[in-house]
């Protein structure tokens, strides 16, 4: 990473060095406080609730299987995305140091898009293999086995990796984390009068637009829940069925306040002004509870998981029956290989 220290001029004309979006302003306002705590918070409160949904997954049969394992791939995304938060974003914007160096404010937001693009990505399965476990759920067994499901992970992220890649060929797309502006900023660079990144709107509206299509395939699939439960009574009574449509409504749900987030991500496009403090921690603390949202939503719409945690009467006889149903929609065992 190559850092050219040649000056430039700032929005109000004064010279400023290359990196100086990214360093504090020297002191601390109330404002830097508490946007500060509000990103520290919210995001130990991901991270810890990410943890928590690893752990379901481990001790609940209900989640061995191919919607387990996109859940894992998209929950450490957003904990690997939230942890750069907690270790760098949030201190940085409480303390707003200016002899910081950019380089610092770059890597962070490198290593978080990193696991947010994975998250992003992630998500779009688990939309997709909701829709085909309660649409087409004869097919669903055959396409999602074992090995397509581990592939579809190991693919997903290599092709993250390629993208994040971009960043190192194509020259004045950086963009760093600003203290100053509660945001990631794109880095402007002396030889070029563009005040926004190529690279970074592409990212931002790309995953806007795999979130539209998540969208679009909830609508698809809770269209057939209508469906089945209207025309087949016996089938939207199945444990499997019903099970199915907790974790579509888990899914969609997440969907939609994504969608929110990526909406106001989309219009700030890390473009840097002065006096829009209020918009900028808007979004950034409306990604990180996204974030936080997505892990919730597995208790909220899991009564295995609250009666695991305690926090449920649910009948006992009752879970041990989800849990112990053996259905091709939920089911990604050795033998599908």
């Amino acid at each position: 990473m190559q850092v050219n220290q040649l000056a430039m001029a700032s929005p109000n004309g004064t010279p400023e060095a290359w990196g100086s979006e990214l360093v504090g302003r020297g002191y601390a306002s109330s404002t830097d406080t508490w946007a500060g705590l509000s990103i520290c918070v919210f995001s130990v409160a991901s991270v810890g609730v990410g943890l928590l949904n690893l752990y379901l997954i481990w001790k609940l049969p209900i989640f061995h299987n191919a919607f387990g394992a996109f859940w894992v791939a998209r929950t450490i995304g957003e904990i690997g995305a939230n942890f750069l938060h907690v270790i760098y974003s949030g201190p940085v914007t409480m303390l707003q140091p200016k002899n910081i160096n950019p380089v610092f404010g770059i890597l962070s937001y490198m290593v978080g898009i990193y696991f947010a693009e994975i998250a992003c990505s992630m998500h779009q399965y688990v939309s997709l293999n909701r829709m085909l476990a309660v649409c087409f759920p004869l097919q669903y067994i055959r396409i999602f086995t074992r090995k397509i499901t581990i592939a579809i992970i190991i693919v997903t992220t290599l092709q993250v990796t390629c993208v994040m890649g971009l960043y190192f060929i194509f020259p004045c797309n950086w963009i760093g984390y600003g203290p100053q502006y509660y945001e990631f900023i794109f880095v402007k660079c002396p030889e070029n009068e563009r005040d926004w990144s190529p690279l970074g709107t592409f990212l931002n509206r790309g995953c806007t637009a795999l979130c539209m299509v998540s969208l679009m395939m909830d609508c698809f699939t809770f269209y057939n829940i209508i469906k089945i439960k209207v025309k087949n009574k016996t089938a939207a009574k199945d444990e499997a069925f019903r099970r199915n449509v907790r974790f579509f409504a888990q899914t969609a749900v997440q969907n939609v306040s994504m969608m929110l987030a990526l909406a106001v991500i989309v219009i700030v496009n890390n473009e840097r002004a002065f006096g829009k403090a209020a918009l900028y921690i808007t979004t950034f603390d409306a990604r990180i509870l996204t974030y936080l949202n997505n892990g919730l939503s597995i208790i909220l719409f899991n009564p295995e998981v609250r009666k695991f945690l305690g926090i449920s009467k649910t009948n006992r006889q009752s879970t041990i029956h989800a849990e112990s149903t053996n259905a091709p929609t939920d089911t990604m065992t050795k033998t599908n290989d």
